[in-house]
C-alpha cells in the first residue's frame, strides 16, 4: 500500500501538470499563479511547485514583470511537430494499407526521430512475419532498410554522429563497421532505395524508399518486410517499383496539403 500511495501521488502531480498546460489558450495566453491555483482548485504552494517543474522542463516561461506564465516556444514547436505527424499519418494510411495488400508483405511508414526510426504506421499483410515494430515504436537506424534510407539523406554531421555511436549487432549480418555502413549509405542515397537482408531479424528482408518533399528532402520512408523466401533478388525489383509508386503518391498528397513538409 505504501508504494501505491507513492504512485498515486506522482500520478496526481503529473495529471495536474497536464491540466496546467491545458489552461492556456488563444483567449488566455498568460495566467498568473493565483489564477492557476483557483482554476485547478489546488493550493498556491502546489501550483507554484508544479509551474516551476514545468519551467525547469522548458514547457512554460514566466514573465517576471507581469508575474504571469505562458507556454514556451519549444512546446508550441512540439505541438506543430505532432500536427505534422498526424497529418502525415492521415494522408498516408490508405496508401500504406494498399501497399500491404498489393505486395502481400508488412508495410511501414517511418520517420527520422532522435537518431532512431519512429514507425508512424504499420500494416500487416495476410501472411505477416514477427517483427519488432508497431506504430509508435522505434528501432535502430543501422540495421533496418527504413533506418538506412532515412540516415542516408541526413546531414553529414548527423550521419557521423550515428557512425560514431555503438552499432549494436542483432544478427550475424548486422553491419557493425562504421566505414562499411558509411559506404553503404552513399550507395543507398545514389540508388534511392535500401535493402536490409536479415540485419535485424533472422530470415527477414526489408526494402525501403524515401518520401521526398518539394525540396527533394527525405521526410519519411516507406518500406515492406517479409521472409527471405518471398523477398529476394527475383522479387525485389518489382517490389521496389511498388514502393516507389506508394512513396510518390504520399509525396503528391503532402505537396497538396497545407502543411509545410
Amino acid at each position: 500500500m505504501r508504494y501505491a500511495a507513492i504512485n498515486d501521488y506522482h500520478y496526481s502531480s503529473f495529471r495536474n501538470a497536464l491540466r496546467i498546460l491545458n489552461l492556456f489558450s488563444i483567449e488566455e495566453p498568460e495566467l498568473q499563479l493565483e489564477n492557476i491555483a483557483n482554476r485547478l482548485e489546488i493550493g498556491q504552494s502546489t501550483a507554484f511547485r508544479l509551474t516551476h517543474s514545468l519551467m525547469a522542463e522548458g514547457f512554460i516561461v514566466r514573465d517576471s514583470s507581469a508575474k504571469s506564465y505562458r507556454l514556451a516556444a519549444s512546446l508550441l514547436s512540439f505541438g506543430h511537430t505532432l500536427l505534422r505527424k498526424e497529418t502525415l499519418c492521415h494522408l498516408s494510411i490508405d496508401i500504406i494499407e494498399k501497399l500491404a495488400e498489393k505486395t502481400g508483405e508488412t508495410a511501414h511508414l517511418g520517420i527520422f526521430n532522435d537518431c532512431k526510426v519512429l514507425y508512424l504506421l504499420k500494416m500487416d499483410s495476410a501472411h505477416p512475419v514477427h517483427l519488432l515494430s508497431h506504430a509508435g515504436s522505434r528501432n535502430s537506424l543501422h540495421c533496418t532498410s527504413t533506418g538506412q534510407i532515412l540516415l542516408a539523406f541526413q546531414e553529414e554531421s548527423v550521419i557521423e554522429r550515428v557512425l560514431m555511436s555503438e552499432l549494436t549487432p542483432f544478427t550475424s549480418k548486422t553491419i557493425t563497421d562504421a566505414n562499411k555502413l558509411k559506404n553503404l549509405l552513399l550507395s543507398i542515397k545514389t540508388k534511392g532505395m535500401a535493402v536490409s537482408k536479415e540485419e535485424l531479424h533472422e530470415g527477414v528482408v526489408s526494402v525501403s524508399v524515401p518520401v521526398l518533399n518539394r525540396k527533394r528532402e527525405c521526410i519519411a520512408a516507406v518500406s515492406i518486410a517479409g521472409p527471405s523466401s518471398r523477398i529476394n533478388d527475383r522479387s525485389i525489383p518489382k517490389l521496389t517499383k511498388q514502393l516507389q509508386d506508394a512513396a510518390e503518391e504520399v509525396s503528391r498528397k503532402l505537396q497538396n496539403s497545407r502543411e509545410p513538409f
